[in-house]
């Protein structure tokens, strides 16, 4: 009896197990991976070099955001070409051939110095470790006259130093108390180094590579909002410029003004022809060669790109998926009708990424960084981008002062477009700017609404016609936080006035979800993860509760009106919301990460995971 009984036991573990496995195989196989809809990588820097022969060889430095950079090596003579992926960094804005005729980068993210040797092609990039613990980027690199490689940093502004001789890293330590970002550097004949510091009050900055001291060369009353850029000139001294009338020549301890600056380097072959001109389109980069008073030699050279991770989703016209990289930004729609996943091209005049989608059942508007550059987009009509009118998409142009990361656009019942955006570098206070299709103009841009305080979500409450927004304390690249705690506020358009604002929940810093349905306003803020329910005519909260399947993304509070629920989205889960009842459930795990995102259509959920776009069904 005994064994019949652990006999049967058995047999229904295995069972339960194989109907276990069933059903998370059922749940994983409706998670459809549509594809990578963008594999063009960003050009971030070009640099002659030699090759393992010693011939005069181009280095450009190709950026892959959620994949790693690589190097591609072209022989401009025989058209040969290789490339070397890096083994950390998704991007370098540094870039330098050091005076050992090797190849170094400066990563951003990760902060990474990195070495290529070209007489050891087959040893690939090398990674070279952090100069310094602290830091994530390194922006620029420069070469002293001590034959030491130079970088400014972020988010400590400091400046760290390597010397190929010995293979040594040094963090040299931070150049200003208050700014995050040094952000150009350049090496002089003098023998000092320059480091332009910003982004809130600009500085310039003197490091003496003999005495280890530095020195700032602007007097602090004499600081001015933004960022000091310094650069070397083809003579080999430094010039730097504050703001867009003060250019000065680096003379010492002294800043001399100038009206005009010199010619900055080129990159020149031996023969003193330069390369110019260089470009990517899918799989192939362009570049021109020349000589003053010639006619230029047009080339080409193919590369391997691995997908770009996408950055942005929403919902447009017909039924369309429409979705964005960054750096390089590159748009994509889904078709689900016909199962058709597209790179149609750039819809701005910009490199960053789109931050918001918008559409009023016909047109999809697009808004962008930097700037918040507004587009506009009829799909069902040819792709023929412009500015001019008849163009299509047409980019309009910037929403105006105070914006930079436009978070957050919404259609008003009016028919006009709100768009809520994060502040300018250094800068607090966002805006939220209205443009109007009918006259074709931004015709309000209210700064600092939420006084010191971005704008992150915005949504139409359809009920009492009202813009209802949340905010976050973040301010603009190297600004530090005034404020203490995020807000909703509620926008009543027609009166064009703010009727009323508070604190979501004690102690949050960002609205990260908010919309509109059941005639409630719902909204999700963190860091304490918390889901509430605001009356939107009295502006009175009904609800609140911690959501503890994980932490919701950004931007991925969403109602769902086909399954009359709302839905978020962590890491790892799809949670639903009844809006009556605010029960909080898992709709399914994903078996990968979810990243992006976030579209609801009838034909399914899309989300990004890295570089793929997916749906579940």
């Amino acid at each position: 009896m005994r064994n019949l009984f652990y006999a049967k036991t058995w047999h229904l573990c295995l069972l339960g197990a194989a109907l276990a496995l069933m059903w998370h195989r059922s749940i994983a196989e409706q998670f459809e991976d549509l594809g990578i809809p963008v594999r063009l990588p960003l050009l971030m820097g070009t640099v002659v070099g030699t090759d393992e022969q010693g011939e005069d060889t181009i280095y450009f430095n190709c950026a892959q955001p959620g994949a790693k950079l690589f190097l591609l090596q072209v022989n401009p003579k025989t058209d040969k070409t290789r490339q070397f992926g890096a083994p950390v960094g998704e991007g370098a804005w540094a870039m330098i051939l050091g005076p050992d005729k090797c190849i170094y980068l400066g990563t951003w993210e990760s902060g990474y110095l990195l070495k290529f040797d070209p007489r050891h092609p087959d040893d690939g990039i090398e990674s070279l470790g952090k100069p310094s613990a602290t830091e994530s980027y390194i922006w620029q690199l420069a070469l002293g006259t001590d034959q030491r490689l130079y970088g400014c940093t972020f988010p400590e502004a400091k400046l760290v130093r390597y010397d190929p001789a010995t293979g040594k890293s040094e963090d040299l330590g931070r150049l200003d108390n208050h700014e995050m970002y040094a952000r150009s550097v350049a090496a002089s004949t003098n023998g000092f180094i320059y480091v332009g510091i910003g982004t809130m009050h600009a500085q310039i900055v003197r490091f003496d590579p003999v005495t280890g001291q530095s020195r700032p060369l602007l007097a602090e009353d004499q600081r001015p909002p933004g960022t000091a850029t310094v650069f070397q000139g083809a003579d080999g001294r430094a010039y730097a410029s504050v703001g867009a009338d003060c250019h000065f020549f680096c003379d010492g301890d002294a800043l001399v003004d100038v009206k005009d600056f010199p010619p900055e380097k080129r990159t020149e072959l031996r023969d003193r022809r330069f390369v110019y001109k260089p470009s990517l389109k899918q799989g192939q980069l362009s570049y021109e060669i020349s000589c003053p008073g010639q006619s230029s030699t047009k080339k080409t050279a193919r590369f391997e790109a691995a997908g770009i991770g996408i950055f942005s989703l929403g919902a447009g016209p017909n039924g369309r998926i429409f979705g964005s990289t960054a750096m390089p930004l590159e748009m994509f729609p889904f078709t689900p009708a016909r199962h058709e996943l597209k790179d149609v091209g750039n819809p701005t005049a910009l490199s960053g990424e789109i931050y918001s989608f918008a559409t009023d059942g016909k047109l999809l508007y697009t808004c962008a960084y930097p700037g918040s550059y507004l587009s506009i987009y009829d799909p069902e009509k040819p792709w023929n981008y412009g500015t001019e009118k008849g163009a299509n998409p047409r980019c309009r142009g910037p929403m105006g002062d105070g914006q930079l990361r436009p978070c957050a656009m919404v259609v008003g019942d009016d028919g006009r477009v709100y768009v809520g955006s994060l502040p300018p570098y250094g800068q607090t206070g966002g805006v939220l700017g209205v443009y109007d299709p009918r006259s074709d103009a931004v015709v309000e841009n209210y700064r600092n609404i939420v006084t010191n305080q971005g704008i992150t979500t915005l949504c139409l409450e359809r009920n009492t016609g009202r813009i209802f927004g949340g905010s976050s304390i973040e301010g603009g690249g190297g600004a530090r936080p005034i404020a203490k705690e995020c807000v909703l506020f509620a926008w009543d358009a027609k009166e064009k006035k703010k009727k009323r604002e508070q604190v979501p929940e004690p102690g949050d810093t960002v609205v990260v979800g908010l919309v509109a349905a059941h005639g409630k306003v719902f909204a999700i803020s963190r860091p304490s993860n918390t889901l509430l329910v605001i009356n939107p005519k009295y502006f009175v909260k009904s609800y609140n509760k911690r959501i503890t399947d994980g932490l919701v993304h950004e931007a991925s509070l969403i109602y769902d009106e086909q399954r009359d629920c709302l839905l978020a989205f962590t890491a790892t889960s799809i949670l639903s919301v009844d809006p009556e009842t605010c029960l909080i459930k898992e709709l399914a795990r994903s078996p990968i990460p979810i990243t992006r995102g976030f579209a609801v259509t009838d034909t399914g959920i899309y989300f990004a995971s890295h570089e793929h776009l997916y749906r579940w069904h």
